[in-house]
């Protein structure tokens, strides 16, 4: 694989990512952990609600996806301004992200209110099953429209540099959620017993919390200036906007849509192998989630360089961030080695028949961050560079082309629950010498330059 995979990591780049990248990995993380502290204080309620939270939190995720999607695109904006020192139009495209991201949200909201019955129809057969979702996700999607907001106010801190602000907010937003979800799903200090809908109440009241402290921080003296833009935000200044932010938008759009196909896929089988997938697939996103940070910091550094016209500078930096992530990938296999023999002590009330479901799935989520990291490297660098539309044909290609079909037709055909969940593996396997060959010749492009 040459000199990309060598062992040399140059510290000073490292120490650079790493400023960036360690806040928006514990960003990730405190999120993530919400949705595992979800898991962990309804294990108890049963399978049937178990599954009812997996498949509600499938939707809600990929509607948030997109959302992040839109502000992901907005972010690249935004840190390619901010390193070329264009502060007028970090102000109006921020503006123009809170706008585009802010309708969008609304929009499925009202969908959501007026045809939830109708979802659940079409992704569920289980009755208990369905019941359960239904309540969770008729309190639950209010969190989109603050959600939405404050996906931008993120990624405008994030532009900057800043990522520690982002933080703040979610380590202020953790406890809250925790707690009133603790309240209400066990019925606490005289409150309601409402299970599953208890969680979507502290998940609401949480955001809430989190939205009110990101908003105080914009209108501080140094970032409030950005509402001072408002007469430049027309509608020739919202379009540029969309078109810049669109095709990594849409890229992120097909992998939600993909991974909601997933899920709506998975939940076809018992409701024993479908809530073991439920139980992992936190821990698995959990652990990403450095990775996925590393990912992004190296991003938001590539743009600024662009901002800055310091394109040769980019291939070493980038060849550093992929070696690094390398290692963070080894580490996390390791870690979920170990996870997969603790599993029986998380998860004790659990039925046999789910433990050892949860057994048959191990090697799939122990090996895949080898892969998934390299594939999530390569990508965010390639969207910073310009080339969003290659990542989205990469993507396109494995996920719609081969994995979602063949995981059709393991599932039509009945196979075992080793096989079915391997597609995961399989989609990401196919993808490395793809990206690969494009970040090598990109690489070799800016070297020349």
């Amino acid at each position: 694989m040459g000199r990309l995979f060598s062992l040399y990591l140059n510290r000073e780049l490292i120490a650079k990512n790493a400023s960036l990248a360690w806040p928006l990995a514990v960003n990730s993380i405190l999120v993530q952990s919400m949705t595992l502290v979800d898991v962990l204080l309804i294990a108890s309620l049963g399978d049937a609600t178990i599954s009812a939270l997996g498949i509600s939190t499938a939707i809600i995720t990929f509607i948030i996806g997109f959302q992040y999607a839109l502000a992901s695109g907005t972010q690249l904006l935004l840190a390619r301004f901010v390193g070329a020192n264009q502060h007028r139009e970090v102000a109006v495209h921020f503006l123009c992200g809170l706008l585009i991201n802010g309708f969008f949200s609304f929009c499925v909201t009202a969908v959501l209110l007026t045809n939830l019955t109708q979802v659940l129809d079409v992704v569920l057969t289980e009755g208990a099953v369905r019941d359960e979702a239904f309540k969770y996700l008729f309190i639950v999607m209010w969190v989109l429209i603050p959600s939405s907001a404050t996906q931008v106010m993120i990624v405008f801190f994030n532009a900057r540099g800043e990522t520690r602000v982002p933080l703040l907010g979610y380590l202020i937003e953790i406890p809250v959620n925790f707690t009133i979800s603790l309240i209400f799903i066990y019925g606490l200090i005289g409150a309601p017993v409402l299970g599953l809908t208890g969680a979507a109440i502290g998940s609401v009241l949480g955001i809430s919390v989190r939205l009110i402290f990101l908003s105080s921080r914009i209108m501080r003296e140094k970032t409030r200036s950005v509402f001072y833009k408002v007469s430049a935000l027309t509608l020739k200044t919202v379009r540029a906007h969309l078109v810049e932010v669109m095709p990594i938008a849409i890229n992120f759009f097909m992998l939600s849509t993909g991974a909601l196909l997933y899920q709506f896929l998975f939940a076809q089988r018992s409701v024993n192998e479908y809530a073991a997938i439920v139980l992992v697939f936190p821990w698995m996103q959990l652990g990403a989630q450095f990775v996925t940070a590393w990912a992004l910091a190296t991003s938001i550094h590539v743009s600024q360089m662009r901002g800055r016209n310091e394109l040769s500078n980019i291939p070493e930096f980038t060849n550093q961030a992929i070696r690094f992530a390398m290692l963070l990938a080894v580490t996390l296999c390791f870690l979920y080695l170990l996870f997969s023999q603790l599993l029986p002590v998380f998860y004790s009330n659990l039925s046999t028949q789910t433990l050892i479901s949860l057994a048959s799935i191990a090697p799939v989520y122990i090996l895949v961050p080898l892969v998934r990291t390299y594939n999530g490297l390569c990508g965010n660098t390639l969207r910073a560079l310009g080339a969003s539309s290659k990542v989205l044909a990469i993507h396109f290609v494995t996920q719609w082309i081969v994995a979602l079909p063949l995981l059709t037709l393991l599932i039509f055909f009945n196979a075992k629950l080793s096989w079915v969940f391997s597609v995961i593996l399989v989609e990401e396997c196919l993808k490395v010498p793809i990206f690969r060959n494009s970040i090598k010749y990109k690489n070799e492009e800016l070297s020349k330059s």
